[in-house]
């Protein structure tokens, strides 16, 4: 055990299984206390909350699809530890997952600190920063400068994927929104930080979680769930006064929702205004309006065709 008090948290909806490799992947000694925040059938993963392991499973057993963002919330109201390495059930812990508190210990202007993810035999990260054009928020990247902190290299971003470990401080003093239950929820997170604190985050491209995404139906029911992707990103504009999200540019990952043109042979080679781009997006959601309104019924379906030819 290091001489850094760690925990590891996960939100766990479904998927026992991952949840089960996840577990077996924590490292020896290197974590007190791992957080399962499950607001999903908690009675399937009995075996895996009754059995013993080499850290302290700690299991809050919340409301059916009560959500990320009240997930998340329900394990920093049980923190105790100085360190929160937050993870998905689909991944894997790296092996060499105390570099990211260790380079925080060495950086304390630092709220965070990412691994990437290690996904079909590729590095992915989707590490990014943000700019603001036309009422737009531009998801970008140029060239960055890495630094060696506590002997491995660290790069700067706002935003870096969600295998990483905080600063118990950090999250104190900007948690996440609760209103968000599936989507925007991460985007969410850092956009606050970087409007709204002086925390910095940052990535380690040398410590890789394996990264095994996709579920069972209920699962992707759930994750896929138009309605509610289009209440969080609806939800996100409101909030924080945007007409709308594009992404161009990302660190290590090309794929994004707010991508205005993706194939699957690469970007499209021409990079839009900010505004022009949004609106491209906006048509591009269209389709989850009218998935959506498929769930309700023909009418409903039939006023939403109208819609997209008005």
């Amino acid at each position: 055990m290091s001489d850094t008090s760690m925990a590891m948290s996960v939100k766990v909806f479904n998927r026992t299984e991952k949840l089960e490799t996840l577990l077996e992947s924590v490292p020896t000694d290197e974590y007190e206390t791992v957080y399962v925040a499950d607001d999903g059938r908690t009675e399937e993963r009995a075996h895996l909350y009754e059995r013993e392991w080499q850290f302290d499973l700690e299991v809050l057993d919340l409301p059916y699809d009560a959500g990320v963002g009240v997930g998340r919330n329900a394990i920093l109201d049980a923190l105790e530890e100085e360190f929160l390495t937050a993870v998905d059930s689909d991944h894997e812990v790296a092996p060499n997952a105390d570099v990211l508190a260790r380079q925080l210990k060495e950086r304390p202007e630092f709220g965070g600190v990412s691994g990437l993810l290690l996904e079909h035999g590729r590095i992915q990260g989707l590490c990014h920063d943000f700019y603001e054009e036309d009422d737009v928020l531009v998801r970008d990247t140029g060239p960055k400068t890495t630094e060696t902190v506590a002997e491995y290299p660290l790069v700067e971003f706002d935003f870096v994927p969600n295998v990483v470990t905080f600063r118990r401080e950090c999250l104190e003093e900007l948690a996440w929104d609760e209103n968000y239950v599936i989507g925007r929820d991460h985007l969410d997170f850092f956009v606050g930080h970087w409007r709204e604190t002086d925390w910095q985050f940052g990535t380690c491209p040398s410590v890789l979680f394996p990264h095994y995404p996709g579920g069972g139906s209920e699962y992707d029911a759930n994750r896929l769930n138009p309605e509610k992707l289009l209440a969080g990103k609806s939800y996100f504009l409101d909030k924080w006064g945007y007409e709308g999200i594009v992404a161009r540019g990302f660190w290590l990952g090309n794929q994004s929702v707010d991508k205005p043109f993706a194939t699957l042979d690469g970007d499209f080679p021409v990079c839009l205004p900010a505004r022009l781009g949004a609106k491209v997006v906006d048509v591009r959601d269209a389709r989850l309006r009218l998935e959506a309104a498929k769930r309700k019924g023909p009418i409903e379906a039939l006023k939403a065709i109208g819609g997209l030819l008005r």
